[in-house]
């Protein structure tokens, strides 16, 4: 019995001419089954078994596209087959479109599969070599998986989508996402992100498993009241991105129960430099094994290529960050395959690092109950070299090379509380554990990390003022436990930490000045 004839709201492509066959054109008889759904209210357009290769299909509202469990949707490998659709960030192209629907979804236990290395796109497109050079036209002349715009409640579940010639879920300006249980491999091009969410309000986003050569959810422009939870991810850039294209406002976004393993651009990076707002920002639960960074939080301006600007952008805001309970061992290098970006020299040895620009500060940020580990392999002339500022740069986790801290580096950040974190290394390390510059009321307590008698100290803090530094201790003999640098040093206060391994507590270094320490109460 044919299901379609008697169920009302169900419609089988196979009765509008659908052959899954892998060869035969589909697009006409696919899009003729929604475009029948949408007119009778809207319905299921059911995808039964077989492979069905298709150029571009539209939703239409109210309508869901459900693939059965052997069915694959399969993207065409003629540019010709995906007509350019409502202009974008970056391609306007798509296998599966939508725009202003409301009530729409993808969902079964089926495959879109985009056939993404027939769309070649060459190193020739990017500049590794200056990160603010402009990419060639050609690079990002290739069809998106998914992508809808301008939406009202959507659904994508339980499907597997795969090998897109560009960017895998591109959803732009839409309201009311839900995204669970989706695996995504996404590999077989460059710029192979995973989610890409724009300017999106209510997202929920869970059970979701990541594998993807790009970042695996960037969030872009702004974005309010988003939560990923529940996710299994890998990726050679960054498993969660905000920013760098940031004009809008970012809030109200948590993330939190997630595994990231084998990812190698950062597993957090946060990025305001196009001058908007990015606030309320939780990060929870998260294990990170054989990553890099792990950690990057950046406000700065940005010239932008992007938007042909001969100015920077202006600063932003940047405040209220939370990072709890992490659990992170860092990789010792990248290992990205063969056609993905390769390293870059600040690639190794990266350390987690916050920073803000001059006269502009990061602001309101709290990590707390992180274990991490690091590879090691810091030299004495790595803790002593000048970081420069890059203040409209383009932003990235290595773009400062080789920091002076293997843990944590923090400059021009204001309202900074560590609580209760250990850093240790698994080779030898010269490095300090923590440097801070230009950091003003900071609260460190419960700080642990390994250290080793050749280095500065455990902890370098520089024209820092307002500390207060508490039950801390290193795990191993350090030379120094806290060095003071800077004549801009003051108000620091140090209380009941377990120094017995230290050779000496305190140097004073660089015009910091004496009167820089507070005496404890009752000393």
């Amino acid at each position: 019995m044919d299901p379609s004839k008697e169920v009302k709201g169900f419609f089988s492509v196979l009765d509008y001419g659908a052959v899954g066959d892998g060869e035969t054109l589909n697009s006409h008889a696919i899009q003729s089954a929604i475009d029948a759904c949408a007119s009778q209210s809207g319905g299921i357009v059911f995808i039964p078994p077989g492979r069905y290769l298709t150029g571009t299909i539209e939703l239409k509202n109210n309508v869901a596209l459900e693939l059965a469990a052997e069915a694959c949707l399969l993207g065409s490998k003629d540019l010709a087959d995906y007509p350019e659709q409502e202009p974008s960030l970056y391609e306007n192209r798509s296998l599966v479109y939508a725009t202003h629907a409301h009530h729409i979804a993808l969902q079964g236990q089926g495959t879109i599969d985009g056939q993404g290395s027939a769309f070649p796109c060459g190193a020739e497109g990017f500049n590794f070599e200056d990160e603010t050079a402009a990419p060639s036209a050609q690079t990002f002349i290739r069809p998106k998986l998914v992508r809808f715009v301008k939406c009202q409640h959507v659904a994508i579940q339980d499907l597997t989508l795969q090998q897109s010639p560009f960017w895998c879920c591109h959803i732009e300006n839409c309201k009311g996402v839900r995204l669970n249980g989706v695996h995504i491999f996404n590999r077989a091009n460059q710029n192979n992100d995973g989610f890409d969410l724009t300017d999106c309000e209510d997202v929920f986003a869970s059970n979701c498993k990541v594998d993807c050569g790009d970042d695996a959810f960037a969030l872009q422009v702004g974005g309010r009241n988003i939560v990923i939870t529940n996710c299994l991810i890998s990726t050679r850039w960054a498993a969660f991105r905000m920013g760098p294209d940031a004009r809008g406002i970012f809030r109200d976004i948590c993330v939190s129960n997630c595994v990231v393993y084998d990812t190698y651009g950062a597993a957090i990076k946060l990025q305001e430099v196009e001058g908007g707002v990015m606030e309320n920002i939780l990060f929870d639960n998260i294990v990170m094994e054989n990553v890099t960074g792990p950690i990057s939080i950046r406000l700065g301006g940005y010239l932008g290529w992007r938007h042909d600007r001969k100015e920077s952008f202006p600063i932003g805001t940047f405040r209220n960050v939370q990072i709890n309970n992490i659990r992170a061992r860092v990789s010792d290098n990248a290992y990205p395959l063969a056609h993905e970006v390769p390293p870059f020299p600040g690639e190794w040895k990266s350390c987690i690092n916050i920073t803000g620009v001059p006269g502009y500060y990061v602001e309101n940020v709290t990590l707390s109950n992180l274990h991490v580990t690091f590879p090691g392999g810091g030299t004495l002339e790595d803790a002593n070299a000048q970081v420069p500022e890059l203040r409209d740069h383009y932003p990235e986790y290595h773009m400062f090379g080789t920091l002076p801290a293997y843990g944590l580096y923090v400059r021009h950040t204001r309202g900074l509380v560590l609580n209760n974190i250990t850093f240790d290394f698994a080779g030898i390390e010269k490095r300090p554990a923590l440097v801070c510059e230009d950091v003003e009321d900071l609260e460190l307590a419960d700080f642990r990390a390994s250290g080793d008698q050749e280095s500065l100290a455990m902890m370098v803090l520089r024209d820092t003022h307002q500390a207060f530094i508490h039950g801390c201790r290193p795990l191993q003999s350090v030379r120094t436990f806290l060095r003071l640098e800077g004549a801009g040093s003051r108000e620091i206060l140090l209380a009941g930490n377990d120094l017995h391994k230290a050779v000496q507590p305190i140097e004073l270094a660089g015009n910091a000045p004496g009167s820089a320490l507070v005496p404890e109460a009752g000393h």
